[in-house]
């Protein structure tokens, strides 16, 4: 079993040495450290107020919903953190590209901005399908840009990708066991 795991981990690094050093360019220097926030609290729920104040009927049904999936997702995201205490790759791997003075302190996996990325795109594309594609096309850029920044490595974003969806079906199935 250790060396599947060896295996996987040696995977895993690989790919995020090459999302990471290797596609480095100015262009996605700019662009991906302001991606990654729309990942982050502020975002989401900024996102989930604008609306369920602004938006018709079937908007702040969405956006309730997208609240409670973003909310208890993140529940299980810190819960993950703090049982798996997995270092985030700038504190392993050697020169690893990272765009802010003060770096997080918490555990790496899963990703909790692909996790609420996800959380977010999936309720959206249940209320408005014709949307679907960009709003997951954002999510998978905040997950991307969570790898280019070297917080994450690309297993936390997968993962994360699915408990962020997995948390938006599971949402719709209580809301259909409640009705």
């Amino acid at each position: 079993m250790k060396g599947l795991w060896d295996f996987l981990y040696y995977k895993d690094k690989r790919l995020f040495l090459y999302i990471n050093k290797r596609i480095k360019c100015r262009i996605l220097d700019e662009f991906m450290p302001r991606i990654t926030h729309m990942g982050g609290v502020s975002f989401t729920v900024l996102t989930c107020l604008f609306l369920y104040f602004f938006g018709q009927s079937e908007a702040k049904i969405a956006a309730t919903e997208a609240f409670v999936t973003v909310t208890g997702s993140q529940g299980i995201v810190q819960l993950f953190k703090n049982t798996i205490t997995r270092k985030r790759p700038y504190l392993v791997l050697p020169e690893v590209h990272t765009f802010w003075r003060k770096l997080l302190k918490d555990h790496s996996f899963p990703s909790g901005h692909t996790t609420a990325g996800f959380s977010l795109a999936a309720t959206l594309a249940i209320h408005f399908p014709s949307y679907s594609i960009v709003s997951y096309f954002l999510a998978v850029m905040v997950g991307v840009s969570r790898v280019y920044t070297g917080m994450h490595y690309p297993s936390d974003v997968l993962s994360g990708a699915f408990l962020g969806m997995g948390f938006a079906i599971l949402t719709q199935i209580i809301k259909k066991l409640m009705i």
